[in-house]
């Protein structure tokens, strides 16, 4: 009995060495961080065309996506840069209309349209440069505000649509890199930090594809012009 009290005693301390450790006052000129998280696109369409044709109803369905960061900070008493690298992994779905009297099909009773689900998945390197303001630097705890410009580059884009009616194949993308605008609010608890963002597209994306109608065999081109429109959540430590 005394072995086991003994035994829970020294495993309390050391709880709470650990947690003191990751509570204390953690305030450098400079350091490096590491974060994991989730985001959320909802990308916002210019345009959408099958055959030069305009879609006009679609409907934008979000879905979780998954991001991992190195950050470093230099830091100025209460202001400070934040350069980081990350890797995304955005999803996201638009509903859609596909009008299937433009392929012919006139055999199909009482029916003009299919409703088309295309599914994305975009992976990405990003390097956001931010600029940042701590309102809050308290001991350990603290809350900053940042914001900057965000380089990208989508080094692989998948897009899916299963369907019975439709087979599409995107080709390219006009191209492969963007510049995004990101705001933030950081909360941190010694070498704990949380962090909130939201970033929207300075510039758009076009992503073409070809098709084939199933039912008839014509093939044809689309393409879906996109700029970023993404909320993300992310964890991190500072070391």
């Amino acid at each position: 009995m005394r072995v086991l009290l003994v035994s829970i005693g020294l495993l309390l301390l050391s709880i709470s060495g650990s947690a003191q450790t990751i509570l204390q006052d953690y305030d450098k000129p400079y350091n490096i961080g590491v974060r994991v998280g989730f985001n959320s696109a909802f990308p916002l369409v210019n345009s959408f065309t099958i055959n030069d044709e305009a879609i006009t109803d679609y409907h934008i369905h979000y879905k979780v996506g998954y991001l991992a960061a190195v950050t470093f900070s230099v830091n100025f008493n209460r202001y400070f840069i934040q350069p980081s690298i990350s890797w995304y992994r955005s999803n996201a779905e638009i509903q859609f209309d596909y009008p299937l009297f433009n392929s012919g099909n006139t055999n199909i009773a009482g029916t003009q349209n299919a409703v088309l689900k295309l599914d994305s998945e975009v992976n990405s390197l990003e390097v956001p440069i931010l600029i940042g303001y701590h309102i809050i630097k308290e001991g350990p705890y603290g809350m900053s505000i940042k914001f900057g410009p965000k380089g990208i580059y989508h080094y692989k884009s998948d897009y899916t649509l299963n369907s019975s009616v439709v087979s599409f194949r995107h080709e390219k993308d006009n191209i492969p890199y963007a510049v995004n605008f990101v705001s933030a609010i950081g909360v941190t608890i010694g070498r704990l930090f949380l962090d909130f963002s939201y970033e929207f597209g300075l510039h758009s994306v076009r992503s073409d594809f070809t098709y084939t109608d199933v039912l008839t065999g014509e093939e044809g081109t689309a393409s879906l012009s996109q700029r970023t429109n993404k909320l993300s959540f992310s964890l991190g430590f500072i070391f």
